[in-house]
């Protein structure tokens, strides 16, 4: 889910870059072999977090995680790397769908649905937060030792591992007991049978592969405007606070536009400020930030509409579905924008984006508008 911080989970995604290089042709490269990983793994783990249970799931996504960082400190060739960040984006599959099933489903055991966008908002601006404090000290323990910042980072997602099993089990985990393949198929099922759903799935796909695609060109633009490797930490670190402010708001610009309404001005927000930057690039570092805030907004509000309207049984599995859609939505986006940025510059391609998802979001709610009422917020 595009909910799940996905390159901020460990101080370690900071700083392996230095080790391996910088050139954009192994950025390029690590993005492509997390991305196989994410979209191998998504259903199986979403499958595997229905079937052994919410928590156990989580559990076993932070062990794999803690090992991947275990193996980031001593890796040293570029195939050890490309096996490590394929492994972690397996891994990092085990939260994606399973995360805001568990805290949906928890929520719903105390009849409190109705905040998830307020308290899955605030959790994520708390991870954020502490995502960019670790940005900065890793850098600092990388310049002691450089496997330092991964061996802490595996220490504390270990940490993590023995918090998350004292976790409640949701009551809905019980009614997976024997959840099966069968099963899955029908939840997946749901996601492209209903109309309002696959609409939405569809629609903030689109919009939110516009700050995924920004996220590719931040730091070779930010080094053509002035910035060096030495400063790329807090740059980091700014654009972990502004996804964390975008997630603490997220909650009061749905009641505010509502999620109709934020995905509409969302993405005419994002693209204006892109447009700014391909004319002054000097202004590229804000329209950053912009694109941060916006996506971890859309992130609060995509799983606030989408766990209200499919089951628990198999709700994991489903919204593991909706990742892997994304996943594939992400990669063509990286990919041609990638490509026009060859012909004209990172910020026209990006601003240029920005623009075609504003009009493709104009087109999904003309033709089948998933927030149209029909007198009742439950599906068609």
């Amino acid at each position: 889910m595009a909910s799940l911080p996905r390159d901020s989970s460990t101080p370690s995604s900071r700083f392996t870059p230095a080790r391996t290089g910088t050139r954009p042709r192994r950025c390029r490269l690590r993005r492509g072999v997390v991305f196989v990983g994410t979209l191998l793994g998504e259903i199986p783990t979403g499958y595997l977090g229905d079937r052994i249970g919410r928590r156990n799931g989580l559990a076993l996504g932070s062990v794999l995680v803690s090992l991947t960082h275990l193996g980031f400190a001593f890796a040293h060739s570029l195939a050890g790397f490309v096996a490590l960040w394929g492994f972690w984006g397996v891994a990092a599959t085990f939260r994606s769908g399973t995360t805001d099933a568990w805290l949906y489903d928890t929520l719903s055991d105390h009849g409190e649905t109705a905040s998830f966008a307020r308290i899955h908002g605030r959790s994520s601006a708390t991870f954020y937060a502490a995502a960019a404090t670790t940005a900065l000290v890793g850098g600092v323990l990388y310049e002691q030792w450089a496997p330092l910042p991964f061996l802490a980072a595996a220490t504390l997602t270990g940490l993590g591992t023995l918090i998350v099993l004292t976790l409640p089990e949701p009551s809905a985990s019980s009614t997976n007991e024997g959840f099966s393949l069968a099963d899955a198929r029908t939840a997946l099922v749901r996601v492209v049978s209903n109309r309002r759903v696959r609409s939405f799935v569809l629609l903030s796909g689109v919009a939110i592969a516009v700050p995924e695609t920004v996220d590719v060109f931040v730091q070779p633009v930010a080094l053509s405007v002035g910035f060096t490797p030495a400063t790329l930490g807090g740059l980091y670190a700014g654009l972990m606070l502004a996804a964390a402010t975008g997630s603490s708001v997220a909650a009061r610009i749905g009641e505010r536009f509502g999620i109709g309404g934020w995905f509409t001005l969302g993405p005419l927000l994002l693209a204006c400020g892109l447009l700014g930057a391909s004319v002054v690039p000097s202004s590229s570092l804000p329209a950053f930030l912009l694109s941060r805030g916006t996506n971890t907004v859309y992130g609060t509000l995509q799983s606030a509409f989408l766990n209200d309207r499919i089951d628990s049984h198999g709700r994991a599995t489903t919204l593991s579905g909706v990742s892997m859609i994304h996943a594939l939505l992400f990669f063509l986006a990286r990919t041609v924008g990638g490509t026009l940025a060859n012909v004209t510059s990172p910020l026209v391609a990006l601003a240029t984006f920005g623009f075609v998802a504003v009009g493709s979001v104009v087109v999904f709610r003309s033709v089948s508008d998933p927030f149209a009422s029909r007198g009742s917020v439950a599906v068609d």
